[in-house]
């Protein structure tokens, strides 16, 4: 197994094939993989790729979006990056440390092999695998990205990758089969989405959706693997760590736009979430230059 190199935010191994014509004409052909451990307050993003990449997460939390979607993943999720969307992902403050493995990868044939396992740019994640095997499956794609530096097959390498292809659409077929979410949900998210910044409750959410505030949060609870006060305050999060790192608005101003009420409820439900105020994560992040 290759060894965890120490980087600002992370300890990890990163693997890179760079194909040539031949290994193209075959439709799919992988770009890069590896494994990180991620260090406190670890952030990728925002940025974009021109490849796919496929993430599972190995242990604790991650907070993911891509585009407009966003969500909190744990162990056992999978996300994928797709070329020019926008993504970020952190490691979530006060859970067991964020620890994934990937396979990035492009080609033709890679957003069809996708679809069928049911991922696409408007639903880029599983928040949990509902198939066994995938943690080994990765195991041996980064096994065989190392062999390719002492003489392995780059074609046994392409043989795995659509292996783990395989395995995706027999999850994906499975998710889909146990699906039942309920008609509501997805309306519901695309209003919570919408609307997070404008002082949005759960009250407000389980009207939109027509239900008792009790049995909504419990139905949203289980389809979503987490309560709608989360969920709620991870879109609030999420919005604002992006406007600390790209803009020069004041933490007031921020605090404003996401809807709450004033700089003290907002800087305690920061701190709440991320472990430090917006002041301090913010000069963080000037200072060590997370990407």
């Amino acid at each position: 197994m290759g060894r965890l190199n120490e980087y600002p935010s992370e300890y990890a191994e990163f693997l890179f094939h760079t194909p040539d014509e031949e290994q193209q004409s075959l439709g799919l052909w992988p770009v890069q993989a590896g494994r990180n451990m991620a260090k406190p307050h670890y952030l990728s993003g925002p940025r974009q790729i021109r490849y796919y990449n496929v993430h599972l997460i190995l242990d604790g939390k991650a907070a993911f979006r891509s585009g407009t979607i966003e969500a909190t993943l744990g162990k056992g999720s999978l996300f994928v990056l797709f070329p020019g969307t926008t993504f970020q992902y952190s490691a979530v403050p006060g859970e067991r440390k964020l620890r994934m493995t990937w396979i990035g990868f492009n080609g033709p044939a890679a957003g069809p092999l996708l679809k069928q396992a049911g991922l696409e740019e408007s639903r880029p994640f599983w928040p949990e695998v509902p198939v066994s095997g995938l943690p080994a499956k990765f195991r041996e794609l980064l096994h065989e990205y190392r062999q390719l530096g002492i003489g392995g097959s780059s074609l046994q390498l392409i043989g795995h990758l659509y292996g783990l292809f395989s395995q995706l659409a027999a999850a994906g077929q499975k998710d889909m089969e146990k699906q039942d979410q309920p008609a509501w949900l997805n309306p519901c998210l695309s209003y919570m989405n919408s609307h997070y910044a404008k002082g949005l409750t759960v009250q407000d959410a389980a009207s939109f959706a027509g239900l008792h505030r009790t049995h909504f949060s419990a139905v949203f609870s289980e389809k979503m693997g987490q309560s709608p006060l989360q969920y709620l305050q991870g879109l609030r999060m999420q919005h604002a760590s992006h406007l600390l790192e790209e803009t020069d608005w004041t933490v007031t101003d921020i605090a404003l736009s996401l809807g709450y009420p004033d700089l003290y409820s907002f800087t305690r439900a920061f701190r709440n979430y991320y472990g430090l105020p917006p002041t301090e994560f913010r000069a963080d992040r000037l200072t060590d230059g997370y990407v």
